[in-house]
C-alpha cells in the first residue's frame, strides 16, 4: 500500500471521497469478518426473511477489529494533518437479493430525544464527519457496490432542505433525480473514504453471494469521543423506525 497523501487531501477537498487500494491483507480481512460474527454485547439487525443484515457497536469487540481502527485512525491524521476519534460503526451484510439503500447523506436528520426535544442528527456531536468503508467482499455492479457522488456543500439546515424530512437522511427524489453518481468497484481489503455529506446509494445484490462490508465514523478529536452518547441518543431516539431500502 502507497499512498500520496497530499494527493488524496486533495481529492477529498475537490470530490469528498476517495478509494485507498489494498490496505487490509487476505489474512487480515478473514480474521476481522471471524471477529465480527463471534462479537458479544453488539447490536444486531434482521431483515423479514430473519437474515442478519447490519451489526453495530463492534469495533472494540476483537484484536483485528480494534487494530483495523487504529490503522485508519493513522492514515486519517496523515492525510487530514488532524486527530480522530471513533464516531460510530457498522457492519452490512448484504446477503443474495438483499435490497439496496436509497439516496442519502448521514446525519441530516431530525430525530426526537427522550426529553421530546428536536435535535440535528449527527450535528449534535461535531461537524465533521469522515466515513471508512472498508470491503470484506469484492464489491460490484452485481452485488450492489456503493455508489457515491460529489459532497454536497452547506450547512446542516441546508443540506435537510434536500432531505425527505422524515426522520432519515434520505434524499428527495428530485435531488436524487439531479446527482450524477459514481460506481465504486473495490476489491476486498479496500478502503473508501467519504464525507457524510456525499449522497450516496447502494442496488440489490444480484449474485448468490453476501456483499459484506465494515463501515467505520470518525469524528473530531477536538470534540471528545461521542461513541457512546451516540449510541445512548439512539436507542432513547423516539424516531419511527424508516427503512431507508429501495423498494
Amino acid at each position: 500500500m502507497k499512498l500520496n497523501f497530499l494527493k488524496l487531501n486533495k481529492e477529498f477537498q475537490e470530490n469528498g471521497f476517495f478509494v485507498c487500494k489494498k490496505v487490509f491483507d487476505k489474512e487480515i480481512i478473514s480474521l476481522i469478518i471471524d471477529e465480527i460474527y463471534k462479537s458479544e454485547n453488539s447490536i444486531k439487525y434482521y431483515d423479514k426473511f430473519k437474515k442478519l443484515r447490519r451489526i453495530e457497536k463492534l469495533y472494540n469487540k476483537g484484536v483485528t477489529l480494534i487494530n483495523a481502527n487504529e490503522k485508519i485512525l493513522y492514515l486519517l491524521k496523515l492525510i487530514f494533518h488532524k486527530e480522530f476519534l471513533i464516531f460510530k460503526d457498522k457492519f452490512n451484510a448484504k446477503p443474495p437479493g438483499g435490497e439496496g439503500f436509497y439516496a442519502h447523506y448521514d446525519g441530516i436528520f431530525k430525530f426526537i430525544d427522550e426529553n421530546n426535544i428536536s435535535r440535528n442528527g449527527w450535528y449534535e456531536y461535531g461537524n465533521f464527519f469522515v466515513n471508512a468503508l472498508i470491503s470484506l467482499d469484492e464489491c460490484n455492479e452485481n452485488n450492489g457496490s456503493i455508489e457515491l457522488a460529489k459532497a454536497h456543500k452547506g450547512d446542516f439546515d441546508e443540506l435537510l432542505k434536500n432531505t425527505r424530512n422524515n426522520g432519515t437522511p434520505a434524499l428527495s427524489k428530485e435531488i436524487e433525480s439531479k446527482i450524477p453518481f459514481n460506481l465504486i468497484n473495490l476489491d476486498a481489503g479496500d478502503v473508501v473514504f467519504f464525507s457524510n455529506t456525499c449522497p450516496h446509494r447502494s442496488k440489490k445484490n444480484k449474485t448468490k453471494h453476501n456483499r459484506r462490508i465494515l463501515y467505520y465514523t470518525y469524528s473530531l478529536a477536538k470534540h471528545g469521543s461521542k461513541y457512546d452518547i451516540y449510541f445512548k441518543d439512539k436507542l432513547k431516539s423516539k424516531n419511527p423506525l424508516k427503512a431507508l431500502t429501495e423498494k
